[in-house]
């Protein structure tokens, strides 16, 4: 792997900017790092793109770290985000590692940032390999995507263990209301209510403990911004190129919930006229 590195670095201070540097430098990188101070500077440069790497201190004067990774996610999201800072606490340094952020480094322990983007850049690798082998088993199924897409309900397809999204359909698009790029590579935490991913955990996370059978059970979604659809969801365990996968079918049922809200209404109000 090649150690000459386009760097984007979202950082204020000017030494810390040149100890960075030093610090990767002295890692036998060879650095070509373009830094920014501001969210306009950020996002121009994000739509630029071309970058290997992005590190990011956490406090800025008119912008913030948490939102700087949102950006990152939504518009680089195959490139590898370290939090470079010294204001980092260890709650907020996971929350951090739970929204996205491959790893963080204190600006008082530079020694680590070497080792830290280096195992950033091999695990981003690792994964894009991991994409393109999947599109290609994707892609070179023809059959099983006709007959993915022809299905009637929303479906995605997911990895047992992490819940990664790999596969969706066109009608999974409309129902959550996202287009395939940003549902595909999610995770199916972000798109289950807490009571749903429960039940999808209990029977398909854990190999000792999975089910082997269709399981049939209702819960919710976010779509397009909204909360609470009603969906009933089919999900079964299917075994594809040696891989533990789940195929989930998702169904609209925000008609029936609300005709059996109305019927419940109407018999509370019978009962009523009954006294």
């Amino acid at each position: 792997m090649s150690t000459e590195l386009r760097i984007l670095h979202l950082e204020d201070n000017e030494d810390d900017a040149v100890l960075v540097e030093a610090a990767l430098r002295r890692n036998k990188f060879a650095c070509e790092i373009d830094r920014v101070e501001t969210r306009e500077a950020f996002v121009e440069a994000l739509d630029r793109g071309g970058y290997d790497i992005i590190l990011s201190d956490f406090s800025l004067p008119s912008f913030n770290g948490l939102a700087a990774l949102e950006l990152a996610q939504q518009k680089r999201p195959d490139i590898p985000f370290l939090f470079v800072s010294g204001t980092i606490g260890e709650d907020t340094a996971i929350d951090a590692l739970k929204s996205g952020a491959t790893d963080y480094v204190l600006k008082q322990r530079l020694a680590r940032l070497g080792p830290a983007v280096h195992r950033a850049l091999v695990d981003a690798t690792e994964r894009a390999a991991l994409r393109r082998a999947e599109e290609a088993m994707m892609q070179s199924e023809s059959k099983y995507r006709h007959l993915f897409e022809c299905l009637g309900e929303a479906a995605l397809l997911s990895d047992a263990g992490s819940g990664r999204v790999i596969d969706t359909n066109r009608q999974a698009e409309v129902l959550f209301a996202r287009p395939r790029g940003e549902i595909v590579g999610s995770n199916i935490e972000h798109l289950l209510s807490p009571e749903a991913l429960a039940e999808f955990r209990r029977n398909f996370s854990d190999p000792a403990a999975a089910t082997a059978e269709r399981v049939i059970f209702e819960g919710e979604i976010p779509s397009g911004g909204r909360h609470g659809i009603p969906v009933a969801i089919s999900a079964a365990p299917i075994i594809l190129y040696g891989r533990r996968l789940v195929l989930a079918l998702y169904r609209d049922i925000t008609e029936r919930k609300r005709a059996e809200a109305e019927i419940e209404l109407l018999k509370a109000r019978l009962a009523e006229r009954g006294n």
